[in-house]
C-alpha cells in the first residue's frame, strides 16, 4: 500500500521546549478553556501541519494515540477515589477519545469522516491502512495526527505500558497530511498488513538500499514511528522503518517521489 505525503508536523518533547497552551493563545488565537494538555497537544500538531498544507472542509481526520489521555484518567482518579469527590463533567467529557478529534476538527474547520482509534499494537501502521482504506472509496484527502501525552508522574505510563524504569517516555506529536493523490507530495509512504520475524527483518535490511532504523529501545512513545518518519522527510532521506512489539515486526518505508 502506498500514500503519498503533502505536509507534515513533528514535535517531540525531549528536543522542544513550548509551552504549548500559550502558543495556542498566541499564534493561533485558539480558545484553550475546558481543554486538557493532552488536546492541546493535538490542537497544536494540527495547526502546524494547517501552516504548510491546504485544509479542506471535506478532509478525514485521523487521531490515533498508544493509551490516549492517561493525564485526564489519572486526574479523575485522583478525584474520585483519593479525595472521594464528583467527577468533574468537563473531565468526563475530555476523558472521550472523540473530544480530543472534535476540537481538532473545529480548530481545522473541517467537516470530513472524523476517527479517535487506537489499537493494542502498531497504531500507527494499523491508521495507515484505515486511511488507505477509505480513501480508496472516498478519494478525498486526510490527516493523520498521533498524540502522545506523558502523565505526571511518569512512572505512572511506565506501570500501564510495562516498561523498564530505565526507559526514557516521551510526548509527541506528529501529523501527516495524506492523499492517493501525487500532486504535490514531499514523500511517499508504503507498508503492508504483514506481520515479519525477526530473521526476516534482518534480513530485509540487509538487503535495503534505503537508510534503516528499528524502533530506539531507550526511549519510547507508542507513535514514534510517525515522528522518525516526518523527520527523515525533512532531512530529505529515504528510509526504511522497522517497528516492534514483543516478537513482532511491521515495516514502513518513506521514499523520495520521483
Amino acid at each position: 500500500m502506498r500514500l503519498y505525503i503533502k505536509a507534515i508536523s513533528r514535535y517531540k518533547g525531549d528536543l522542544e521546549d513550548v509551552d504549548v497552551k500559550k502558543e495556542l493563545k498566541k499564534t493561533y488565537k485558539l480558545d484553550t478553556r475546558r481543554q486538557d494538555r493532552f488536546i492541546h497537544l493535538a490542537l497544536w500538531g494540527a495547526k502546524r501541519v494547517q501552516d504548510r498544507c491546504e485544509v479542506n472542509i471535506d478532509d478525514e481526520l485521523y487521531i490515533t494515540s498508544g493509551v490516549g489521555n492517561m493525564d485526564i484518567v489519572q486526574k479523575s482518579n485522583e478525584y474520585v477515589k483519593i479525595q472521594k469527590e464528583i467527577l468533574r463533567p468537563f473531565d468526563f467529557i475530555n476523558m472521550l477519545g472523540n473530544t480530543t478529534s472534535y476540537y481538532v476538527a473545529k480548530a481545522l474547520e473541517i467537516q470530513g469522516k472524523n476517527l479517535f482509534q487506537i489499537s493494542n499494537s502498531f497504531t500507527f501502521i494499523h491508521s495507515l491502512i484505515s486511511i488507505y482504506a477509505s480513501l480508496s472509496i472516498s478519494k478525498k484527502e486526510a490527516l493523520l495526527g498521533c498524540v502522545d501525552l506523558v502523565p505526571e508522574p511518569p512512572e505512572f505510563i511506565k506501570r500501564v505500558l510495562g516498561l523498564d524504569k530505565d526507559v526514557k517516555v516521551l510526548s509527541g506529536v506528529n501529523y501527516q497530511k495524506l492523499s492517493l493523490n501525487a500532486e504535490g507530495a514531499i514523500a511517499i509512504i508504503e507498508f503492508d498488513t504483514k506481520i515479519y520475524r525477526l530473521q526476516e527483518v534482518e534480513k530485509i535490511a540487509k538487503e535495503s538500499r534505503l537508510k534503516v532504523m528499528f524502533s530506539p529501545e531507550d526511549e519510547y512513545f507508542e507513535t514514534m514511528p510517525s515522528y522518525y518518519i516526518n523527520a527523515a522527510i525533512e532531512a530529505k532521506e529515504e528510509l526504511l522503518y522497522i517497528d516492534s512489539f514483543e516478537d513482532k515486526y511491521k515495516i514502513i518505508r518513506v521514499l523520495k517521489v520521483t
